[in-house]
């Protein structure tokens, strides 16, 4: 059987004690920071305070193909908008044929949070938490730590963290990667 890793806990006190600060996505000692996990460019900035991973969608495309990366923010190319550039301005669906596939299996139009773009349900942004193809999720579980989502280390699909590499737990808080 190949041995586990040892779990390690991240404190994030342990910056302020040093007296500077830091992102939940690093360390600090004595003003220098090492961002977390260590060796990936996507945790960036003087105090870790970038993280290029919001960027990525489900299927680890960067803005959806659509945009790029910006201090965890796309920036979206002309045409597209969404949190992932994952929506197209232009459609070429009459609201009739779109609606067709907003519809939840029980006939409700994007589970009645959220609106219906080219066949596709953009959820409301007055309520961040809900999520999902039908606005079906409540996501408000993955904000239980540190008051980040997952804890920075994760990515929330319909109320679970789905954790980066390196991390695991409920909320992605436990790093088993390389010691650092």
């Amino acid at each position: 059987m190949p041995a586990q890793p040892k779990a390690k806990f991240l404190f994030t006190w342990a910056s302020q004690i040093s007296g500077s600060s830091s992102s939940s996505q690093g360390q600090c000692a004595c003003g220098q920071c090492t961002c977390h996990p260590p060796g990936d460019r996507r945790v960036h900035g003087k105090n870790c305070e970038c993280d290029d991973r919001q960027c990525e969608d489900v299927n680890k495309d960067i803005c959806g193909g659509h945009g790029f990366c910006s201090c965890g923010r796309c920036i979206c190319s002309d045409g597209w908008f969404g949190k992932h550039c994952q929506f197209p301005r232009s459609c070429n669906m009459t609201d009739e044929q779109s609606k067709k596939f907003c519809e939840t299996a029980h006939g409700v139009m994007c589970s009645g949070k959220g609106s219906c773009h080219c066949g596709r349900c953009i959820c409301s942004p007055q309520e961040w938490y809900i999520s999902g193809d039908f606005c079906e999720c409540d996501d408000r579980e993955c904000d239980q730590h540190d008051g980040l989502i997952c804890t920075g280390n994760g990515m929330c699909t319909c109320g679970t963290c789905e954790c980066w590499d390196g991390w695991t737990g409920n909320a992605c808080e436990i790093w088993v990667g390389d010691e650092y």
